[in-house]
């Protein structure tokens, strides 16, 4: 792991959670996606890697060039194509780089946070041998790595997540659009974002997805500044998308803004239920370990009923 990309991950936090794991709510073949891939020997779809030749493996799978290299007999194996293949849609928007001018050590920032959530989901999904990828978007998709399986690939997640500095605004109508034809009927979609958008197109498009047999988990990511509003004193506001900078004393627009994102909030709880879809909201100064930890218990619960 390079130097710009180490800080994205806790390593103590994916190595206390890397015991949970996550299952697909659809059941593949009577069974359990990401439970029933084991590594094998003979052909399949992806290499994996070579292994020392052992009395009993098959002669035909053994690398002739790589012996006529060493002396030395390898034998190549392979992984079965996986049955789950997600992608982490991640919001690179303007808003995601939200920074409180407060000195709140326990909340950090958006983008910062929504990072070390997919990291360690997509940790999470290479270790149960699952394929993951990364598509990150604002106005439009602006970077799509695929989803692959070996467990090199969280390297490629990582540089992913190092590369993503959030701009521009957040329009999911043309994101969807974009992504839908990309994803295969019975994968996983994991939607982070701060849900703040031009369009209102969300419901609509999640309902899309969803028909198309894809499974969907939405992570509503949220700065406690941005659902409290604590701000005092006359305050010109500057946008971190295109919208004009606007003066005004907090204190006039407090209780209003706040049940604007309450509604939003509770509005969400109670649709994307209705459409089959995952919704989790959380705040940046909740410890990420324990509400990834609660979610995946309560997700991995309501699979066993």
């Amino acid at each position: 792991m390079t130097e710009t990309t180490t800080h994205f991950t806790d390593p103590a936090l994916v190595s206390r959670i890397s015991n949970l794991s996550i299952h697909a709510r659809n059941l593949v073949e009577g069974m359990l996606s990401g439970h029933h891939r084991s590594r094998h020997k003979g052909s399949s779809v992806e290499f994996a890697e070579y292994k020392d030749y052992s009395p009993g493996d098959e002669i035909r799978h053994i690398d002739w060039k790589v012996m006529g290299k060493t002396d030395k007999y390898h034998v190549k194996q392979f992984e079965q194509s996986t049955n789950l293949r997600c992608t982490v849609l991640l919001d690179a928007s303007g808003s995601m780089d939200y920074r409180s001018p407060f000195n709140n050590g326990e909340a950090v920032q958006k983008m910062e946070y929504a990072r070390m959530l997919t990291a360690s989901l997509a940790y999470l999904l290479l270790k149960q041998f699952d394929a993951v990828g990364l598509t990150l978007f604002n106005e439009s998709l602006v970077n799509h790595i695929p989803p692959r399986s070996k467990p090199s690939h969280f390297q490629n997640i990582l540089h992913g997540l190092a590369e993503g500095a959030p701009k521009g605004n957040t329009r999911f109508g043309d994101v969807f659009n974009s992504l839908i034809e990309r994803l295969p009927s019975r994968s996983l979609l994991i939607v982070v974002s701060d849900l703040l958008a031009k369009d209102e197109d969300l419901v609509k498009n999640l309902k899309l997805i969803r028909a198309r047999g894809v499974e969907t988990i939405v992570f509503h990511i949220l700065h406690p500044d941005e659902v409290y509003f604590p701000f005092e004193g006359d305050i010109v506001f500057e946008s971190l998308e295109d919208d004009a900078p606007v003066g005004l004393d907090p204190v006039d627009i407090r209780e209003a803004y706040q049940k604007i994102i309450q509604d939003r909030i509770d509005s969400m709880t109670r649709t994307c239920p209705s459409l089959g879809v995952d919704y989790v909201f959380l705040q940046t100064d909740m410890p990420l370990e324990q509400a990834l930890r609660y979610y995946l218990l309560r997700r991995n619960s309501m699979l066993n009923k």
